[in-house]
């Protein structure tokens, strides 16, 4: 197997929920994104290890994905964006206030690029 650079995000965002949501629903909206992103991962070789959670008490989403064949946090970081917008789109939900790489989030966590090896 050869080895390949690649770089760990993990981005958290503030959900903006209707009216009168739940707890639950802010988890069932978790649930429906990381179904979308397994989703695409199956249709995607550049990222893999997508990992969901949500906290309700908060209203927020933390997402984490590997980014493989790059270790330019900038490029890392926006393919993330991508990946997660349109799982996200998938989900039922919408971006109106998206962040950019310009934005560049302050929640994000970004993982120096290491050797990777797929399975």
């Amino acid at each position: 197997m050869s080895q390949t650079e690649a770089s760990q995000l993990g981005i958290e965002f503030p959900l903006l929920l209707a009216p009168g949501a739940s707890r639950e629903d802010v988890h069932a909206h978790g649930e429906r994104v990381m179904q979308e992103l397994l989703h695409l991962e199956g249709c995607s070789g550049d990222f893999t290890d997508s990992a969901v959670s949500t906290n309700a008490e908060a209203n927020t989403i933390r997402i984490e994905l590997l980014i493989l064949d790059t270790a330019d946090p900038r490029a890392a970081l926006t393919r993330a964006l991508d990946i997660i917008r349109t799982a996200a789109h998938a989900a039922g939900g919408a971006t109106p206030n998206w962040p950019t790489v310009s934005d560049l989030p302050v929640q994000v966590q970004f993982e120096k690029a290491r050797k990777f090896v797929p399975a």
